[in-house]
């Protein structure tokens, strides 16, 4: 069985001191466990902050969404932009950068992650049609350089924190290959269950699940929600088999799996979506229970337990942190690269 959570063990939490300060070695990390989620905003003295830059997340990526429909983007590029934005704030504070700039920097820098690329004066012009959808269009010669030379500052900062790595997976393709798979071996309505867990998978990207899980992870929770969505709909909805053992079949361990339905259940619940809240929430219930039914991972230890355990930030460094070292421009960072082969 393929395990889905990311080890504690292969990549630093955060960058690392190898001269005193002066050098630091920087790896890019794809995947943060939980606790680690949790002690990077303690040294970001966030903690404080959870529900503003939960307020801020689900803004934003809207924001991103908009701007890049807008512009004519394909969903690739507008979760790349989102994902970007949700692996800066992993080192950042929204007390430093404001998340519109940043916002604005991640659908630049996707652009051409993505090979969509578009001139930073077309994306000002759509930005300002978003945010004044009522208003004449923006002529880029009226934006000022102060403000072209802030979002070029914040595209060499967002590189950084990528460790220039850009290298990007989301889960729809895995959406497509599981459906495809299960349709193998079982009765499946596949067209309505892709369909439906397309769109959970890109709903997503308002949470910060594509920083805690990998993107095949992402799609095995979100065709495993949309079965269960699917059948409360239609009993006559043919989904996923109750008796199959989903998380050899998925290749991802089912606490993630539910953790993927427990998150995005979340974002629904907090919007407000689909007038569906009661509906959200029983299912919620379900999956806690059989949770509780099905007991702990006999597999995982205790260490590894708690590093995936959810957690609250409840504890934050006086003074400067090696955090706020390592994120000033007074040190030389050397970027380290995977050499393992595809």
């Amino acid at each position: 069985m393929g395990v889905s959570s990311p080890s504690s063990t292969t990549t630093p939490l955060t960058p690392i001191t190898i001269t005193s300060g002066t050098s630091f070695k920087r790896r890019y990390k794809a995947c943060f466990t939980k606790r680690q989620l949790a002690t990077l905003t303690s040294l970001k003295k966030s903690a404080g902050l959870a529900a503003k830059e939960a307020t801020a997340r689900h803004a934003s990526c809207k924001f991103i969404q908009d701007v890049g429909k807008k512009l004519g983007f394909p969903q690739t590029t507008i979760s790349t932009a989102q994902a970007l934005y949700h692996r800066f704030y992993v080192y950042y504070s929204i007390r430093e950068y404001a998340p519109q700039d940043i916002s604005v920097t991640c659908v630049f820098v996707a652009s051409k992650i993505e090979e969509t690329i578009k001139k930073l004066k077309d994306v000002f012009v759509a930005v300002h049609s978003v945010k004044y959808p009522g208003s004449k269009e923006l002529d880029p010669e009226n934006v000022s350089e102060e403000r072209r030379r802030k979002i070029i500052g914040y595209e060499k900062l967002l590189l950084e924190t990528l460790c220039f790595d850009f290298q990007f997976r989301h889960p729809y393709e895995y959406v497509i290959k599981f459906v495809k798979w299960v349709q193998a071996f079982q009765t499946l309505d596949a067209k309505r269950l892709a369909h439906k867990a397309y769109s959970l998978a890109v709903d997503s990207y308002r949470t910060s699940l594509c920083v805690e899980y990998p993107a095949h992870t992402i799609a095995a929770g979100c065709i495993y929600l949309a079965s269960r969505l699917l059948k409360e709909e239609d009993p006559e909805f043919h989904g996923l088999a109750e008796e199959q053992p989903w998380d050899q079949l998925l290749l991802s361990r089912i606490d993630d799996i539910e953790d993927v339905c427990q998150q995005i259940l979340d974002l629904y619940i907090c919007s407000g979506a689909h007038n569906a809240t009661a509906q959200y929430t029983r299912i919620k219930i379900e999956l806690n229970e059989q949770a509780h039914r099905r007991g702990p991972d006999p597999n995982m230890d205790d260490v590894t337990r708690q590093e995936m355990k959810a957690r609250t930030p409840d504890w934050e460094f006086d003074g400067t942190t090696p955090l706020d070292v390592v994120n000033t421009n007074q040190h030389t960072v050397s970027y380290h690269f995977s050499t393992n082969a595809p």
